[in-house]
Formats: C-alpha cells, structure tokens, sequence
C-alpha cells in the first residue's frame, strides 16, 4: 500500500505542548490518510560524532494512531549535532537562504563550511528515505532547509515521485544571482517532480529562476502558463477561483534523459470549521470590556492584536514606530486602545536575530514610558512571548477589534487568515494587512498597507478602528468566502493530486503561452 512519507525541518508530534512554528503545526492538520512518515528534525541538538553519518540508530521511530480518523502517523525523527546545527540550521539555512529568499541579501551572512553541512544534513536525510522507502511511496518535502533533498534521492536511486513545497517566498531572479551557489542549488531543486509556491507571483519568480538556470538542460522549454498576477494592484478582487494553466518543463538531468517537472501555486489555507467551532462559545462581550454588539467601536475601549514570530520579515519596528505615530496624532486614542502584541523569540543563536530581538524589546519599553500616567493603569502596548496554544489564540482574536500583519515580506502568513476566520460574523474585526504579505493575493477585502510608507499604516489604523459595522461586515464575508474555498484541506488535496497523479503533469492541450520573464 503506498505510503505519503512528509519530510520538514521541525516535527510536531502529538502532546499538548503549543509550538510557534506554523508549518508544524499546519501539517500535523493536514497528515490524514492510511499510512503516514512524518520526517524531520527533533529539536535536540547533541554532541559531534553522535549522529553526523545517518547510522542506523540515529533516527526514532514513533507510531502514532489518531483515533477515528483512521490514521497512524509514524514519527521518524533525528537529533542534529552541533556542527550540523551550526552548518546546516544556523548557517546556510538561516542565515544565506532565509535572508536570500526574503530579499535581504545584506543580511545574509555565510560560512566558509556552511554550503557543505547543508548538503551532509540533506544527504543525510536522503539516505534515511533510502532506508525506508517502498516502491509506491511518495515523499513530500517542505521548505528551504531541504532544496536539495531530491537530488540527494535521486542520487541513490530512488526515483519514486517526490514534490517539494516552499512555505516561504520564492525570491526574484535578480537576487538569486548574488549567491554563489544559486546554481547548484537550482539544478537540486530541478530533480522534484512537482514545485509548489504560496503565491502566483511567487511561482512567476520560481519559473524565472529555473529558466535562466536550467537553460542548457532544457528538452522542452515552452511553459504552459498565463500571464502573471500583478499582486499590488489593489482593483482585482482574489476572493474569485484563480484561471491559469500549469507550468511544465521537460530537463535531461542525466539520471533521467527525460525528467519532467512541473511547478504551480498552491496558496495554504487554514482549517476555518475547527477555528469557528473553537470560538463558537465565546460570548459576546470581550474580557477586555469592549461590547462586541456595538455598530461602532469608536467611542469604545479598542484593542488591536498582532501575533508575529520575532523576525525582521514581520516588520514589527515599523509596526511600533507607526502606532507610536499614530496616538501622537490621535490623542483622542490614548487610554482607550491597546496594541496586544505577542511576540515569539527564535533563532536567537543567530546574531541579527537577538539583536532584533533587543531592538523590540527596547522599543515596547520606550513607546510605554512615554505613555505613562500617574492617573491611569493603561499601557500602549501590551507585550507577550508566551507560547499560547491554538484555542487561546484564536479566542484572543475573537476579542479584538483590528488584527494588524506588518510583513515585509512572507510566504503567505496563516495569522491572517486566522483571524478573520476566527471572527464574530455579526460584528467582525478588520484585517490590517500588509500588501508584502502572501495573503495579500488572495485577501484584497483587507486594508491593504504598505509597511514601508508610515503614512499608509497610520491611515489604514484609523480607517479599520472606524470602520462602519456594515462594511466591516461586507468586507469579512468576502474574506471568509475566500478561506472557505481555499482552506487547508484544500491545499493538502490539490498539491497531493498533481503529486500522486504523474499524468495530471501532462501539458494541456490548449495553445501554449509564454511565461513573461522578468529579472526583477
């Protein structure tokens, strides 16, 4: 029996511990079916020489049956030592591919071992697919601490389909060409069978990058795709099904003289029946006091809540300077709203990343002091690096008036979608969201910001603070329209179709259009 074997970076197993990585946490909701391998990093990190060679006793397995969905998960996890933390994790994964992919490549900084641990630690995994794999297996890899796994694979023989999703944005060329590797890395990456992107710009920078890389590997290299989205243009309504073809290109890899890829956009979703069901009970008035039955929530006291992991993609210092900005402007405000923000530490190993992390802590300190008043109790903003699970999470959404999403740039990002999807349909908040943010493709019933233009935050603030309870809602039924017909099911459904299924790679028999290329 064919078996769906998962690979990422980080596992989440089953406990009752919350986890701030959403990937983890998106596919545990999603890994429904027969018979499941959920691959990938434990989070210890061990002594050299433990582990570093894949040994047979390296990786644990862990069965695990969910009751009444018919499924047993089976939990095959590895330690990575300390060099291989350094290398692979903190190295050429966060600190080349993160910045890179996020266009801050004067972030990026990069090892003289680092590319070499990247490729040990995806070798690694490779040979434990190799251990475990079965003739109709087929392997799902997530994200870019694993771009090369498939080459890898394919390497030791195994040639079952393999289809790797990329949870983060997919740079444009232009920034691909600052790395040195960036052809290596392309060529792996030309050895899935199937690439799946958050967004369709996403997946127009994806095909230009393989073009221009792959360009003497080409059999085929007509495209069968329509013109890009231009996500930016703030007109077109995303609620409405997407209309394009796929991509598909056939590549002499060697291994295979006729290697077929195909790449297409598969915007994740999230599980908008469990998060209703989860607010379902909640009454109508918030603990904070502010009477959720009111038309209008002007005269009332107002929170706004962001939810950010603490990262310089997310823009929570343009965040704060823009909030700052705005009570300065708006006195009126002061006393009687509340930015909640809950902010997750990580990767604080890296030097940029506990530097930011200082930065943000300093600049709650400040914003508040400023604030302060001998006659009131009342904090500008309300800090929180507590790991909340996913219940508390969206009660707290349920109960706030604005949900702010700053990102600078993103995959998509799920707190989004979250957060309208956790709304009260009889007088919902508004999405504050960031047009840098994946989302932004689908989500255009939003207020759109522009994170870089302070003018268009504090603008955008005020218009979701006083926003008419009939648009408000106008606005969320659009919103939730678009989740429910792109949730996570959805997503796990379409992506796993067109992996399992060789033949739904076949070129459409419509006239072929040319993808339109950019370097920019």
């Amino acid at each position: 029996m064919s078996r769906l074997i998962a690979l990422s970076n980080r596992v989440k197993v089953l406990d009752n511990k919350p986890m701030a990585g959403g990937l983890a946490v998106a596919l545990q909701n999603v890994l429904i079916g027969n018979s499941v391998v959920w691959m990938g990093w434990n989070g210890k990190v061990v002594k050299s020489g433990d582990n570093a060679n894949g040994s047979t006793g390296s990786f644990t397995s862990q069965p695990a049956s969910l009751t009444g969905e018919g499924t047993c998960i089976t939990y095959m996890t590895t330690a990575l030592t300390t060099e291989q933390y350094n290398q692979f994790y903190c190295g050429f994964a966060n600190n080349v591919l993160w910045p890179l992919l996020h266009e801050r490549i004067d972030l990026i900084s990069q090892k003289s071992q680092d590319y070499a641990g990247y490729q040990d630690v995806n070798q690694l995994f490779a040979k434990q697919l190799k251990k475990i794999i079965k003739p109709d297996d087929v392997i799902w890899v997530h994200d870019y601490h694993f771009l090369s796994v498939a080459y890898h694979c394919r390497q030791l023989g195994i040639t079952n389909r393999i289809g790797f999703f990329l949870h983060i944005p997919f740079a444009s060329l232009r920034f691909w060409q600052s790395l040195e590797q960036s052809s290596e890395v392309i060529n792996h990456l030309a050895h899935y069978d199937l690439l799946g992107t958050q967004t369709q710009q996403d997946r127009t920078h994806c095909l230009n990058v393989l073009q221009y890389y792959l360009k003497y590997y080409f059999i085929h290299d007509q495209l069968v795709a329509s013109a890009p989205i231009n996500v930016l243009d703030m007109k077109r309504n995303f609620a409405q099904p997407y209309t394009y073809t796929r991509a598909k290109m056939t590549l002499d890899l060697a291994l295979k003289p006729q290697h077929t890829l195909m790449v297409d956009a598969y915007p994740i979703g999230v599980n908008v029946a469990q998060i209703q069901e989860q607010v379902s009970h909640l009454p109508l008035k918030s603990s904070l006091g502010s009477t959720n039955s009111n038309q209008n929530r002007e005269h009332t006291f107002q929170q706004i809540i962001a939810v950010d992991r603490i990262d310089y993609s997310k823009g929570l210092l343009k965040r704060f300077a823009a909030y700052d900005d705005f009570l300065a402007k708006n006195p009126s405000y002061q006393n009687r709203l509340q930015l909640l923000q809950v902010a997750c530490p990580s990767r604080l190993d890296l030097p940029t990343y506990q530097s930011l992390y200082d930065d943000v802590k300093k600049e709650v300190y400040d914003i508040n002091q400023q604030y302060l008043s001998e006659n009131s109790n009342w904090q500008a903003i309300n800090y929180s690096e507590t790991a909340l699970s996913h219940e508390k999470l969206m009660t707290m959404f349920w109960q706030s008036d604005v949900g702010w999403v700053n990102s600078l740039k993103d995959g998509m990002n799920l707190v989004a979608k979250e957060y309208i999807a956790a709304q009260n349909p009889d007088n919902p908040g508004v999405l504050l969201l960031s047009r840098y943010a994946g989302a932004a493709e689908q989500m255009q019933a939003a207020v759109i910001i522009d994170p870089h233009q302070p003018q268009s935050m504090i603008e955008g603030l005020k218009m979701a603070l006083t926003m008419p309870l009939e648009e408000r809602q106008s606005r969320y039924r659009s919103l939730l329209q678009g989740l429910q017909k792109d949730n996570l099911q959805i997503w796990q459904q379409s992506f796993l179709d067109d992996l399992y299924n060789e033949s739904s790679s076949q070129i459409s028999s419509m006239e072929p259009a040319n993808v339109q290329m950019s370097d920019s």
